[in-house]
């Protein structure tokens, strides 16, 4: 298959991930579509707004991404969380068996980051892709762990055992199924050295927003001055960090055809991170 050939015939979904109680908040979509022009962004929204009665408590929201995903066979969705453990904190497993027996293993979020500080001692372990795109966390630290654990065990899970989705490259793409990459936003940011501080209430971070948004747009994007407007004034930064894991995956789709079946088993094992 030319992978990138056929990626750029799938719809192109960008994922702000949350692990929170109140995750219809924090998870922000942005919807695009590829053209020869590059990629149009066609919408930007909460998850709350598309969950029976706009709920936003996690369960519901989570329930809502999965059934997005299900819905959307012909696109890509780049998700904002780890699929995957340092290869020392695998316990020996193949990427599928850990996925698979992740409920069993793990109870809870707070369980999961307590078995991982044991396992990895003083130093939270990193990933060889959370080191190479510069990730700003491990994948188990404070500020992470919820989005790890509930990514994987209700969206990422679900979608691979009932093989509804692929995830890459962990597992080829194919045709009929949903395309799953793990996107970081920073790091995409990072790499276009765009990486400032824009989350916040203020009228300076919101002209960082700005600043950001009009540099990615330079690189071949079109979108509504409505959608702009709605991803520079959301103050925490939800938004435009969906609009960046939707940039990220438009150009990791480009370069399919150098990555899959082309890395390391490392990867396969532990996850990549598209950036």
């Amino acid at each position: 298959m030319d992978f990138a050939a056929t990626g750029k015939k799938r719809r192109i979904f960008g994922v702000d991930f949350s692990g929170a109680k109140d995750a219809g908040r924090k998870i922000w979509i942005s919807e695009g579509v590829i053209s020869d022009g590059g990629l149009q962004i066609r919408s930007c929204y909460p998850i709350f707004e598309i969950v029976p009665g706009k709920s936003k408590k996690r369960d519901a929201c989570l329930s809502a991404l999965r059934g997005l995903i299900i819905s959307n066979t012909n696109s890509v969705f780049g998700m904002d969380f780890p699929f995957s453990l340092p290869d020392k904190l695998m316990s020996g497993k193949d990427w599928y068996s850990f996925v698979s027996e992740f409920p069993d293993e793990y109870g809870s979020a707070d369980d999961f980051r307590k078995k991982m500080q044991q396992m990895g001692g003083k130093t939270e372990l990193k990933r060889l892709t959370d080191v190479e795109v510069k990730a700003p966390f491990s994948i188990y630290n404070l500020w992470v762990y919820k989005q790890t654990y509930f990514g994987i065990r209700d969206v990422l899970r679900p979608l691979v055992i009932e093989e509804k989705a692929c995830a890459v490259p962990m597992q080829e793409p194919e045709f009929e199924k949903t395309w799953l990459m793990e996107i970081c936003p920073a790091s995409t940011l990072k790499s276009e050295d765009l990486y400032i501080g824009y989350k916040g209430r203020t009228e300076k971070e919101e002209i960082k927003r700005e600043y950001i948004l009009s540099k990615l747009i330079e690189n071949g994007i079109t979108i509504s001055e409505d959608t702009e407007e709605k991803l520079i004034k959301n103050k925490d930064g939800d938004a435009l960090d969906s609009f960046v894991a939707a940039y990220a995956t438009y150009r990791s789709i480009l370069k399919m055809n150098d990555t899959i079946g082309k890395l390391p088993d490392i990867y396969l094992r532990e996850g990549y991170t598209f950036y």
